[in-house]
This record gives structure tokens, sequence and C-alpha cells, in this order.
């Protein structure tokens, strides 16, 4: 139907009107939501920090150590990252100053890997003690010793084996005659600090673990977006500016073998060529066996299921049978490696391998979705959010929000991130220590993926954040990573402070009243040949018979808990006025047995 002039001029004035969207305006929008977002994850990670509800009767203190690094570390590090994502967002850039971000080159990728292996092998020896603080670190050093002596396990000789427990046996392999000692852990992250330790310093495998995983996930990048160096900036700037990547590095947790691992599994899925599955499923062997059997599957799972969805049937099957004879090797080590130790088996090691095998570990985990459960999840992901570069987050709740949906790499990442935390939801929400959440450590390649995704969506909507990443980068390098390296040397130098007042004492023995101490059994790790002096023992595993019959011949020293006010007050516990009973009767044993007594002073 025509149109007679006057209609004409009427439509023509309305269509005037209506003004083109403005460059960036659905950029801005995204970034502004995934902004929000982030904020609310914060609040909601503080409110769960408030909720819990102490419980010192809890043996470990786990719930309480989740609640204390909340209020304590995170609730503060949160409201300031609040103020600087307002500030980074009203600095959000505009057209015309993309050309002002710069492009990552493979000198720069280097030379930023290596500074970050360099300042985390500096942080650990110069500032942080070169401690092994919590026990998981202790047991990777541990077994690290055993297997660089060529041996799988260390025997125990038989006129201290009273003592096994004393000497402290958390997380040690339950052989039932306590003949010999190794950890219940799997053994790759202590095989690969023993290897590299014939070499390098110890104190330096972690950090070169780290660059290694820095230089993989810049490889990765390069294959997902090989024309656009600036999304390879944000990625590594992402990955290098996380407190929880530098000072993780500093520890000899598995985490950082798990990082590692997982991008180089990624690098040689990526590649889809048959070499590259090849290598995936090798990696994955290894990746398997670093400590803790779950967490690498979890991460490969939702790659399986990009295979099938891609209908790449023949590929799928060598991962599924790969995948299955890597879990039944695994799930098998406890069983052999109890046969290496006990090669005539003796009541109970049938058991005791099973307590400490797949099934029976996942069983033991398994629980009811509690509150409680629910909330120190909270914490954790407040503790997640507030040790990682101030943008990866938001960055990366863009990618989710606008790429899983059309990128199957995308897809398959963030998959990963949400089974993980849902599958520890139900396993093992508390994770004990650790310099962020340690527990999602393999896992920060994905997530600075992701927020590469992000940064290349927006950047294709002219809305990419140049000015908020360069201010951010500099607040999280020159800001959030000296706070949280001040608040783990806050942690670290009253135990770090104790150890050396121990090792001062020159004496043979010495009996640590841990009991009373939260966290106490950390101050007794010995060396698998026990040759370290002085011997350390939990004066509760101890009775007064066998202290006397140990340190006739030898000094002793008695380590009470009374003298720890500071680690005590640290972690909010009531200070000790007095010795207790159990130690005091050590004393007197020591003393009718004529063992030499070594004052202990701090």
């Amino acid at each position: 139907m025509e149109t007679t002039g006057q209609q004409a001029d009427a439509i023509g004035p309305a269509s005037a009107q209506v003004a083109p969207p403005r460059p960036g305006a659905e950029a801005g929008r995204a970034l502004r939501a995934a902004t929000l977002a982030t904020l609310v994850l914060l609040a909601l990670g503080a409110a769960a920090g408030w909720a819990i509800r102490p419980n010192w009767a809890d043996p470990i203190y786990l719930q309480i150590l989740a609640q204390m690094f909340a209020l304590r570390q995170d609730v503060p590090v949160a409201a300031g990252m609040a103020v600087l994502l307002v500030g980074c967002g009203l600095l959000r850039s505009r057209r015309g100053l993309m050309p002002a971000m710069p492009s990552l080159t493979a000198r720069g990728a280097l030379i930023a890997n290596g500074v970050l292996v360099l300042g985390a092998w500096l942080l650990r020896t110069r500032l942080l003690f070169d401690l092994d603080f919590s026990r998981d670190e202790q047991m990777a050093t541990f077994d690290a010793a055993i297997f660089a002596s060529g041996r799988l396990f260390w025997p125990l000789p038989a006129d201290l084996r009273a003592f096994y427990q004393a000497f402290n046996d958390l997380f040690l392999f339950p052989v039932p005659d306590h003949s010999a000692w190794v950890s219940n852990y799997l053994p790759v992250n202590a095989l690969i600090r023993a290897l590299a330790g014939q070499i390098l310093p110890p104190a330096l495998v972690s950090p070169l673990l780290t660059g290694l995983a820095g230089i993989l996930l810049w490889r990765i990048s390069r294959r997902l977006w090989p024309d656009d160096g600036k999304t390879q900036l944000v990625v590594l700037a992402c990955f290098a500016g996380s407190s929880q990547v530098v000072l993780t590095a500093t520890t000899t947790f598995a985490m950082s073998t798990h990082l590692a691992l997982n991008l180089l599994w990624l690098a040689c899925f990526l590649r889809g060529t048959r070499l590259g599955h090849a290598g995936a499923i090798a990696t994955g062997f290894l990746a398997t066996g670093i400590h803790q059997i779950a967490f690498h599957p979890l991460f490969v799972l939702p790659f399986l299921e990009l295979l099938a969805r891609r209908r790449q049937w023949s590929t799928l099957a060598c991962y599924l049978v790969g995948y299955a004879a890597i879990g039944l090797f695994w799930a098998e080590w406890p069983h052999w490696l109890m046969s290496q130790i006990l090669p005539h088996p003796v009541p109970g090691s049938t058991a005791a391998a099973a307590e400490v095998g797949l099934f029976n570990r996942i069983a033991g985990m398994i629980g009811p979705l509690s509150r409680d459960a629910i909330l120190v999840m909270g914490c954790n992901v407040l503790r997640f959010v507030t040790w990682q570069h101030l943008l990866l987050v938001p960055l990366a709740l863009v990618g989710v929000r606008k790429c899983v949906g059309s990128d199957d790499v995308a897809r398959a990442l963030a998959q990963g991130v949400v089974l993980l935390l849902l599958v520890l939801l139900i396993l093992i929400p508390p994770q004990g220590h650790g310099w962020g959440y340690r527990y999602l450590h393999g896992l920060i390649g994905s997530c600075c993926l992701l927020a590469g995704y992000g940064w290349r969506w927006l950047a294709a909507r002219d809305g990419a954040p140049v000015r908020a990443m360069q201010v951010a980068t500099l607040a999280s390098v020159l800001v959030l990573i000296p706070v949280h390296l001040w608040m783990a040397r806050g942690m670290l130098a009253p135990t770090a402070e104790a150890k050396a007042a121990i090792a001062r004492t020159g004496a043979d023995i010495a009996v640590v009243e841990t009991g009373l101490i939260p966290f106490g059994s950390n101050l007794v790790i010995n060396r698998p040949d026990l040759s370290n002096r002085p011997l350390l023992l939990e004066s509760g595993m101890v009775t007064p018979a066998n202290l006397a019959a140990l340190c006739r011949g030898r000094s002793v020293t008695f380590v009470d808990a009374n003298r720890f006010d500071d680690v005590v007050q640290y972690y909010g516990a009531r200070p000790l006025t007095a010795v207790g009973p159990h130690q005091l009767l050590l004393r007197q044993a020591a003393a009718d047995a004529g063992c030499r007594q070594i004052a202990f002073v701090r």
C-alpha cells in the first residue's frame, strides 16, 4: 500500500529521533554487570565469614581457620577491592584508547615469567623463612627426601617404632607394624621435587613449576588467539598479578604442580593431533598421581564432553580407555606400596591400604550438605577472588556469560571450574591453610583464559577497559601482592621463630606440648632417617616410661605450650598460663631417669 506524502513526512522525523547505538555501549553494560556480580560475590563471602559459628571443640579447627582467614585477611582486602573496582569502572576506556594497549611478545612472556620465578624464590628464601609451614607442605619435602635416596619408603628402626605416633603420624601411610614410613599422598609431586632437587635448590622447584605454567598459559593463549597479542597480554597479566599464584609458588604445596600439569595437558589437547592427544594422556597419568586422585580428572571431564559434542568418537574412546587405565593404576597404588613395605602381609595390612585408597577416601569424605559447608565454601570463594588480579573475576565473568554458549573451549574451561567447586562443596569444603583458595589453584589457568575470552569479546565491541586494566595491574602488583605477602609473613613468623628456638637448644630430644597449641603438630616434623637434632616428639603421644627409656644418656628439652602465646593468640584462642599435667609427668619421668634437661627459651 502506498503512503501519502503527509504520512511519509510523519514517519521521517520520528525515525530520525532514534540515535544509533553508542560505540562500546553493549560492552559497557556487560562489564558493569560483571563488576556488580563480583561485588556481590565479595559481599556474600564476607557475610558467610561472619555467619560461621566458631567451634573450638573441633580438633582440627578448619572451620575456625576459614572464618579467621575471611574476617582477618579477606574482608579488609575485599573492601579495598570494591573501592578499586568502582574506580576502575569510572576509568573505563573509550573509543580510540585501544592502541595504548601493547601486545605481548615472546620476549616479554619469557621476561615476565622469569621475574615471577626469581621473585617467588627470593620471597621464600629471604622473607618467608624458607619454611614448610603446614603438614601438606612438610609431607612433600618428607617424601622427596625418601625418593631422592632411591627408596619408596624409609624403614623405621625397631627401637623407635613405639614413637611412631609421637613423631607425628598425621598423613602418614598406615603401615600396621610401623616398620616404615612415607606419606599417604600419591607420589608425583614429591617425585618431581626429588628429581629436580638433585640439580636445583629445593626452594626453586615450585617457582619453576609456576614459571612453566605461565609459559604454557601464554602458548595456549597464542593458539587460541594467534593474531591478538593484547588478549595474550591480559591473560598473562591476570596470571602474574595473582597473589595466590605468586605466594603459592613459595610453598611446597602440590598445587603449583597441578597448575603446571593441567596447562601442559591443555596445550597438548588443543594441538588436536595424535601426538598431542598422546601427550595429553601421558600428562594425565602424572597429573592424576600428583597427590590426590580427584583434582585432575575433574579438570579433564568437560573436555571429554567437548569431544562427544564434536562427535570425535575415536579420540574420545582413546581418552576413556587411557583414563580408565590411569585411574586403575593409581587406585591400586596404595595396595602395591603396602606389598613392597610388607612382602609378607601382617594382620590389618590389606584393610590399611584400602583405608587410603581412592574409594574409601571418597566414601569417607562424602557427607550431608550442611549450613557450615555452604558457609565455608562462601569463604573459599571470597578468598579466591581477593587473592587474584583485580580484574580477573570481572573479565572471566564476561567470558563465561558471552562466550561459553558459542565457544567449545570456553565452555569446557568454565564447566571445569564449576564442577570442581560443586565436588569440593560435597567432599571437602574446608581447605585448611593456604594462600588464596588452593584447591582451585590448578584451574587458575582456566580462569585467566576465560578472562582472555571476556577481554576479546569486549575489545570486539570497542569496550575493552584498557585504562582500567593498567590501573588494576599496577594495584595488583604494587598493592595486593605486598599486602598478602605481609599477611603471609605475619602468619609464618611465630612458627619460624619457635622452630629456630627449638633448634638452638642443641638438645637430642624435644618434647613439644602440641595438644594445647592450634595446629601445634605442625611444629613436629622429623626427617625420614631421623637424623635431625633435636628429635621432635608430640608430648601427648609419649608415655613417661617410653620417654625415660629414650632420653637416658641423651639431653632433652621440654617445649611447653605456654611459651607459644603469639601462636595461640594469632588463632584467637585463649593464652595459656600453665604447663599441662601430662607434660609435668614427662618432665618428672625424665628427671627420674637421669636425663639431662635443657631449658627451652623463647
